[in-house]
């Protein structure tokens, strides 16, 4: 098998112009790097998103923890990842600070330089722009990554976007994050073999019903032990119906507690839309 390339050259800059990376918006949206393109040491990763609709490419785990706070917040209307900056402009500012321009170590081509998030934010003044660099903190030490970040910030400067920051993973909270992670793996279910199509909606009912139904006590594992000797659920049906509701927002779930079976069932609760759908015929969970 031939060894794949990762190397940055004018010709692979020219075929990327020419497949659009870097263009569109939303679902039409691709991005300049995706994970092919560069080398993985195992922490790249493809993710769909509840909020854009398309696989994301997410080239670091900081940058996956990060999209899932994205991807949850219900302000964030459209995430861009690996978005190209025009290379004659961040040329022209770095020449401005005397400082070199980012290039391929082995063509010695003039990169595209990237920011890792722009963010189309919701806001009651409008639609703002977002930009978010994404660095783990102990390379913020590193001058030449200053200088690098430096010319991303006086680019979107020259835009007056609403705001540029970085991000490390000291402002991404991690049990957060590995809550969302848990949850976002079975954000869709329509790609698991079911007995009957609407089978995994009407568990989704079943299961709010009854926690609506309940008194609130016990603890998580009770409640998905009394979903299969009492309601049919089959096992670890319980627990995929949990991740599933909340992935799509139909429970709220207190994020900053890392989930276990253990924790007591009021960690998660129905909002007030799903309890409209939380409709059928189910029996009652009483915890002793």
């Amino acid at each position: 098998m031939a060894k794949r390339k990762y190397g940055i050259d004018e010709a692979k800059i020219a075929r990327f112009l020419k497949e659009g990376r870097g263009e569109g918006h939303g679902v039409d949206y691709l991005p300049w790097l995706t994970i092919q393109d560069v080398s993985s040491s195992g922490h790249s990763t493809r993710m769909s998103s509840r909020v854009v609709g398309r696989v994301h490419h997410l080239l670091s785990d900081i940058e996956t923890h990060a999209f899932v706070t994205f991807d949850w917040s219900d302000s964030v209307r459209d995430i861009r990842e690996q978005f190209p900056l025009d290379r004659d402009e961040t040329r022209e500012i770095a020449m401005e600070m005397g400082v070199k321009h980012p290039n391929d170590p082995s063509s010695r081509c003039d990169i595209v330089m990237t920011s890792d998030f722009v963010l189309d934010v919701f806001t009651p003044a409008g639609m703002q722009m977002h930009i978010r660099a994404v660095k783990p903190s102990e390379e913020l030490s590193n001058p030449r990554v200053v200088e690098k970040l430096e010319i991303e910030r006086r680019y979107w400067y020259r835009r007056n976007v609403a705001s540029w920051g970085v991000i490390t993973e000291r402002e991404v909270p991690v049990d957060r994050a590995k809550n969302l992670l848990f949850f976002h793996g079975m954000l869709r279910l329509d790609g698991v073999e079911t007995p009957y199509p609407g089978f995994w909606e009407d568990r989704c009912n079943r299961f709010l019903h009854t926690l609506k139904q309940s008194k609130q006590g016990g603890t998580l594992r009770g409640f998905l032990r009394y979903l299969e000797s009492a309601e049919g659920f089959a096992a670890g049906e319980g627990l995929t119906v949990l991740r599933h509701l909340a992935a799509n927002k139909r429970l709220d779930v207190n994020l900053d507690l890392p989930y276990s079976p253990l924790l007591p069932l009021d960690w998660i609760s129905i909002p007030g839309n799903a309890r409209r759908d939380a409709m059928g015929q189910g029996g009652s969970y009483a915890a002793a």
